[in-house]
């Protein structure tokens, strides 16, 4: 199979998955509410009382203009059409991201302006939280396999493990606890703080801020990357071309970063895209924990509040970033090993 060949055929499963999540996640926000929420009540009634502001009273100018815009909400969604109309309505809508309104009882406004506010947020914590991870569970990992069964490679493997099994919350909560032991302070949320200001004035703020849900995801996630590194670089470094490498008198430092690790890299290609494709999704329990006001705590919110709209589109947003994110990865393994090209 030539490149071309693999490129068309991976575009081919990716569209297939995406209709799949599409149709999925239309279906699911549909059920799941009248599940929920609507005992009793008609499916479409159900709808348009989850998804639409409720009819205001009447009389009055305010009243008039409530009405007309939930008339348009009706029409936009097609609230009043049967179900296969509303679902040709709610793939463009998602498309075109008119994702409707917060109906919880803790968010407000668009569910788009809800998303365009906190992406900011989360895309700083945990892009840098994943690049941190991913350099510094590689550089260990690639240590730890060159020194298989020595000190290092035992502390390092049995410390990582540790840590990898403790849950986020008791991680954070355990941050926290030595940052008010090592300040001699109160616990300071400063999380609500950021939100609230604009420009220059939350660049200190948001670093101060977000220290430590960075070494909390940053450590939660380095086990992971570490021993998936470590296991493919001690393949790797049995393999004959590295053998040969030693035997041509080559540098260890040659050895290990040219020949063994360009190769043992190849797998956490696809690791690292998925985390990029996650990023979106926030780190709910992190984000909750600290307060931070990225879409991790949004989803949660809409998840306590029965904030359907916003859950809808945070998943058909995350569904598309982890689908984009493979289908990169999956282009460049037909660039970065050769069997693909001339399989």
């Amino acid at each position: 199979m030539g490149l071309k060949k693999y490129i068309a055929r991976r575009a081919v499963y990716t569209l297939i998955l995406l209709i799949v999540v599409v149709i999925f996640n239309f279906f699911l926000f549909q059920i799941l509410p009248f599940e929920v929420s609507c005992p009793g009540i008609k499916f479409n009634q159900c709808a348009q009382l989850l998804y639409v502001p409720p009819a205001p009273g009447k009389g009055g100018n305010a009243s008039a203009v409530i009405e007309h815009e939930r008339q348009q909400v009706l029409q936009q969604f097609g609230f009043n059409d049967p179900v296969w109309s509303r679902f040709g309505k709610y793939v463009v809508n998602m498309f075109t991201g008119h994702f409707g309104f917060n109906v919880g009882s803790v968010l407000g406004g668009p569910v788009l302006t809800t998303v365009e506010q906190r992406v900011p947020y989360t895309v700083l914590l945990l892009g840098s939280a994943t690049v941190a991870a991913f350099i510094i569970g590689m550089g260990l990992g690639v240590l730890a396999a060159a020194k298989r069964g020595k000190i290092f490679d035992v502390s390092s493997l049995g410390i990582l493990l540790f840590v990898n099994a403790l849950p986020v919350f008791f991680l954070g909560g355990l941050l926290i606890l030595l940052q008010i032991v090592a300040s001699g302070q109160g616990y300071m949320n400063l999380g609500t703080l950021i939100i609230s200001k604009s420009g220059w004035a939350t660049i200190l703020p948001t670093l101060t801020a977000m220290w430590l849900p960075f070494v909390t995801l940053t450590l939660a996630t380095i086990g992971g990357v570490f021993l998936i590194m470590r296991a493919t670089m001690i393949d790797a470094l049995a393999e004959d071309y590295v053998v040969m490498a030693r035997a041509k008198g080559l540098p260890e430092r040659t050895v290990l970063y040219k020949h063994a690790m360009r190769n043992a890299v190849i797998p956490l290609a696809t690791l690292f895209a998925i985390s990029i494709g996650l990023i979106l999704s926030g780190a709910i329990i992190t984000e909750t924990v600290f307060n931070w006001p990225g879409l991790g705590i949004a989803i949660y919110m809409g998840i306590v509040s029965n904030d359907f709209p916003l859950e809808q589109a945070i998943f058909f947003i995350i569904s598309l970033m982890v689908l984009i994110a493979v289908f990169i990865v999956d282009i460049a393994y037909g660039f970065l090993d050769p069997r693909i090209r001339t399989g």
